[in-house]
């Protein structure tokens, strides 16, 4: 069976996407004010409250950097460890929550798109929240897989470019390559955690199955995982703005808090947005995995027919 051509596919997934959405609006909504609006405002808050601290941070690495002596120098980078210290508490304190409004919206969305795509009703509580209760643990070790690839990977295009090229041409052309091999990355990581919410697989097994469901579809995959990169990037860059301007010394705990109410009440639309990106993400990716899984039965049968 011929490989369908990369626009008719993103075509075909993004008219059933809007379909099955559309048909079913009463329980994306709920899995949207449930889950990935939460996300997204726990996100942005993060941001908001680390944003001074972080930029603190990198302020005294720059100095240390340029102290006149050593003595200066081990000062300042202790008050630059301490600060990181702070930081990272912030951002575990941010973790637990985050990741688990993530991974009920990855499980509820994913399942109630694949009832949906199969001609099925999905239902909040019957189906998708039963679904977290029974699968949770598959797309978890997925998402520690995940995670851990993405770090080790995003310290490969910097390094190569450091240690290799020499020229600062050669250095941007190496980071270009690597955006575009950490798209694909997140792609075929998309179908993986699709893969580990509905079937019984789960870590680098899932992944590598996403792998396989690509085949002949990769440039789609692509495609759908740079827009939506895209999108995320445009809405970081407003959320950049809103914290430009703002005092970075300022690290009170009500300067903070007032840093974020007032934050989020500038841009609650881009907050919005976000979830609904987020949402959009998952429901994408699981009818793009439902595309790739009827084609590969497809070409499974051909292939008994013709042995037979």
């Amino acid at each position: 069976m011929p490989t369908t051509p990369t626009r008719l596919l993103l075509k075909q997934v993004l008219i059933d996407s809007v379909k099955i959405t559309l048909r079913n609006k009463q329980t994306f909504l709920s899995i949207f004010a449930l889950t990935t609006l939460p996300l997204s405002l726990l996100l942005f808050s993060l941001s908001l409250s680390s944003h001074p601290l972080k930029s603190h941070v990198f302020h005294l690495e720059s100095l240390a950097s340029q102290a006149p002596t050593r003595f200066e120098a081990r000062q300042v980078w202790k008050e630059s460890r301490d600060d990181a210290v702070s930081l990272f508490r912030i951002k575990l304190l941010y973790f637990l929550p985050s990741f688990l409004f993530s991974l009920t919206a990855s499980v509820t969305a994913v399942t109630a798109t694949s009832l949906a795509y199969h001609g099925r009703s999905p239902n909040l509580l019957r189906s998708s929240l039963a679904a977290v209760k029974s699968s949770w643990s598959r797309p978890f070790a997925t998402s520690v897989c995940i995670y851990a690839l993405l770090v080790a990977y995003a310290l490969v295009p910097p390094t190569l470019a450091a240690a290799v090229f020499a020229s600062s041409g050669s250095r941007f052309f190496i980071r270009i390559i690597g955006s575009g091999l950490e798209i694909y990355l997140m792609a075929v990581m998309g179908l993986g955690l699709v893969v580990s919410i509905l079937e019984e697989r789960y870590g680098w097994e899932a992944i590598r199955v996403g792998s396989g469901l690509m085949a002949g579809k990769r440039l789609c995959g692509w495609v759908l995982s740079g827009s939506f990169v895209t999108v995320t990037a445009v809405i970081a860059r407003k959320l950049e703005d809103v914290m430009d301007g703002q005092d970075l010394m300022e690290q009170s705990s009500t300067g903070t808090m007032t840093r974020v109410v007032v934050g989020i009440e500038e841009k609650f639309g881009w907050v919005i947005l976000y979830g609904l990106v987020v949402l959009w993400g998952y429901v994408v990716t699981s009818v793009f995995y439902c595309e790739c899984r009827k084609h590969h039965l497809i070409v499974s049968n051909e292939n008994e027919n013709d042995t037979v």
